[in-house]
């Protein structure tokens, strides 16, 4: 190990030992990290801390009584926190090739101050000197991110910055971020605080950023917040601000759907897209759309398959809903010189940026390109400047081309779409939506990502178990958050939400699909005692719903009641005589209480109804196994085998013909299901089996053989 890693190390250990309550050896382990630190103040510290943690305990020893000795104990274990943190980046600070530090020790080379940097943005707007605002908002950034503990001044004037009237708002913003970033490298009380404030910001991209540069850095500190409670009590002022908590909730929103974008990013490279180029034709068929209005018969013919139709729909409702559907897309485009620097992650777009400037070329490319984009909701900032940066790769022909072909009514149309006022809630959805999608970008696609922490990993719902969860226990939040996740299947925390909402008897808790949604994603958790007792008060709320009687059910069967569970099918039928679904799961029913025949009647009648349906085939192929009928099993495991059997089905039909005595049609069907269901399930289902097989006739000595035959 490295000492690098290993001063990290003990770091965190400390950490541990004074959240565990062992002050006493983390002071121990404190003062043998400061070793070969040169900070006085440092070691002033831990001096003062020690010798008060001495002193004490000194007390407590000698018995005296001190109504104050746990809020000491608290503000020493606080103070601790803070200096292993100060002693941590003491100890890398000179040699550490992080980036960091390297950015740290670049910043402490230069002369400039907030202040300073505050008057220099200011003047940008009147000046217009692109090159010097470049290199502000580089400092700036650096000086924000390797601050390291705030003091109340270093808070107040950044405070005075993103207020200020004369700095842009894109400045501003970027500022939010380096704090971000700044408070997830080290934690900051003061930095807490500061974003609570700017969370009050007139300007809906600094309060977007705030708020979501508190969720995903207080995620890393949730032991320590205890510790912090003026940190806790500002955020709880935020509650009181209605505009505040709604604009959490779009925050909080943006971030779970980031949740789908690994498994989106999967499904665009492995399905969506391969799908796309599937159709030789493709390539010319878009150039063709490319050149004229009309569009191509053969066109119309590709997408009307259904596969491909299919992945539109898919690609298109995902996009609609919010989900990050682009980053598989511009995943290879971040390498440009332009994404080299930290800071231009975490930038709005503005076709005024330099680089940009110089990859679009011409102004009508500029106005065509820039305004298109800065009109989109679509594309979040990062993805945006890859775009823009992407025409550098374009040759000037082809460039001039394009431009040549834009006429000044079409460059109107988008003057007018980019400059037309949106409705202040969709602005602040798309805000946090590409807000989000940055940051999942910048951990996800940096070239130095792993040497931060990346709180995508973690879990960023807020609303059980956070700091920021008060500004999401209100009515609409809890209720969004809990269909979200319920629709998602995240069935555990879904649970959790529907239990925070019945304890605190939210409006929707007296609706009895409220309990039907607890209920279901209970049994989704396979608690279904509790999924019962969920589904008995919502039958209470509304008796005999065909859909909570069902369900119930479900759970009976699953808890080894079959017959109460057949009580409430039959309480079902009685609205829903004709439910072909209800009569399958009527016949399971029979078949659990072994009254086959009986069951046999209703999988029929649902296949008399509704022939070729493969559900009623297996359904009536395991009944007639189990009645003895071995022929009609054979007769409809053969009907599944013609079409597209599961591994599952393949077994079953090899048992049929097992205890038909068909030897090698049943080895040929076992090998087949072996194949699908792989080695280790194969075996284990086959053994779940053993029983009925030996209760159909079947030799406890002929299993051996076949098996082998297998």
């Amino acid at each position: 190990m490295g000492v690098e890693e290993d001063i990290k190390k003990r770091a965190q250990h400390i950490r541990e030992l004074l959240l565990q309550a062992h002050l006493k050896e983390a002071l121990e382990q404190i003062q043998a990290q400061m070793s070969g630190v040169s900070d006085w103040s440092a070691s002033s510290r831990f001096e003062d801390i020690d010798r008060s943690y001495k002193y004490m305990l000194q007390y407590y020893s000698q018995g005296s009584p001190d109504e104050h000795r746990n809020e000491v104990y608290r503000q020493l274990v606080r103070r601790a926190l803070l200096l292993n943190d100060d002693v941590l980046q003491a100890r890398l600070q000179p040699e550490s090739m992080l980036l960091y530090y390297q950015h740290l020790r670049s910043r402490l080379s230069k002369t400039e101050t907030i202040e300073g940097l505050r008057l220099a943005l200011e003047s940008f707007v009147e000046l217009g000197d692109t090159e010097s605002h470049e290199r502000n908002l580089g400092i700036l950034f650096d000086l924000i991110w390797t601050n390291g503990e705030w003091t109340p001044e270093d808070s107040a004037s950044l405070l005075e910055l993103i207020d200020s009237p004369l700095v842009m708002e894109d400045d501003s913003a970027l500022a939010i971020s380096a704090v971000t970033l700044s408070l997830m490298e080290r934690f900051d009380p003061l930095k807490c605080i500061f974003l609570c404030q700017a969370a009050q910001n007139v300007s809906t991209a600094v309060s977007v950023r705030a708020l979501t540069g508190l969720a995903v850095a207080l995620g890393g500190y949730k032991e320590l917040i205890p510790y912090f409670p003026e940190v806790t009590n500002r955020i709880r002022l935020l509650q009181d601000e209605p505009d505040i908590c709604e604009r959490m909730l779009k925050v909080q929103m943006s971030l779970l759907l980031c949740r789908e974008t690994k498994e989106i990013d999967r499904r665009m490279r492995e399905e969506f897209i391969p799908t796309m180029l599937r159709n030789p034709k493709l390539g010319d068929l878009m150039r063709e759309e490319l050149e004229r209005d009309d569009i191509s018969p053969d066109w119309n013919e590709w997408i009307e398959k259904p596969e491909i139709k299919d992945k539109l729909m898919q690609m298109s409702e995902l996009q609609m809903e919010g989900a990050d559907v682009y980053m598989s897309t511009f995943s290879n485009l971040k390498n440009y010189p332009f994404f080299r620097e930290i800071h231009n992650w975490f930038r709005v777009f503005s076709i005024d940026q330099p680089d940009v400037r110089k990859a679009l070329g011409n102004e009508s490319m500029a106005n065509m390109i820039g305004k298109s984009m800065l009109s989109s909701g679509i594309f979040c900032n990062s993805d945006k400047y890859s775009i823009a940066l992407t025409f550098s790769q374009i040759p000037r022909e082809q460039r001039d081309l394009m431009t040549s072909q834009i006429n000044e009514e079409a460059l109107e149309a988008m003057e007018e779409k980019a400059t037309s006022a949106s409705p202040a809630s969709v602005t602040e959805t798309f805000t946090a939506r590409q807000y989000a999608h940055d940051l999942y970008r910048f951990f996800n696609l940096f070239s130095r990502r792993h040497e931060f922490r990346n709180p995508f990993d973690g879990n960023l719902n807020l609303l059980i178990d956070s700091p920021l969860s008060p500004l999401l226990q209100t009515e609409e939040s809890e209720r969004t958050i809990a269909a979200w996740l319920l629709g998602k299947n995240y069935c555990d925390e879904a649970v959790q939400a529907f239990r925070l909402m019945e304890s605190t008897a939210h409006p929707y808790s007296t609706d009895y699909r409220f309990y039907q949604q607890m209920g279901y994603a209970l049994q989704r958790t396979q608690s279904y005692k509790e999924a019962l007792e969920a589904y008995r008060r919502s039958d209470i709320l509304q008796s005999g719903n065909n859909w909570t009687l069902r369900h119930s059910a479900q759970c009976l069967r699953i808890l080894g009641q079959p017959e109460e569970a057949l009580t409430m099918l039959f309480q079902a039928e009685k609205n829903n005589a004709d439910n072909l679904s209800l009569q399958i799961q009527i016949g399971d029913c029979l078949v659990d209480l072994k009254r086959y025949d009986d069951a046999l009647m209703r999988f029929f009648k649902v296949d008399y109804l509704k022939p070729d349906y493969p559900k009623a085939w297996r359904a009536i192929g395991w009944c007639a196994l189990l009645a003895g009928r071995t022929d009609r099993a054979v007769e409809y495991y053969d009907k599944l085998m013609a079409g597209k059997p599961t591994g599952n089905d393949m077994l079953n039909a090899g048992h049929a013909h097992f205890v038909a005595g068909n030897i090698q049609m049943a080895v040929s069907l076992y090998r087949q299901s072996r194949k699908a269901l792989g080695n280790e399930q194969f075996e284990a289902e086959f053994e779940k089996d053993r029983p009925i097989l030996l209760e159909k006739g079947i030799s406890e000595q002929d299993i051996p053989l076949l098996l082998d035959l297998i």
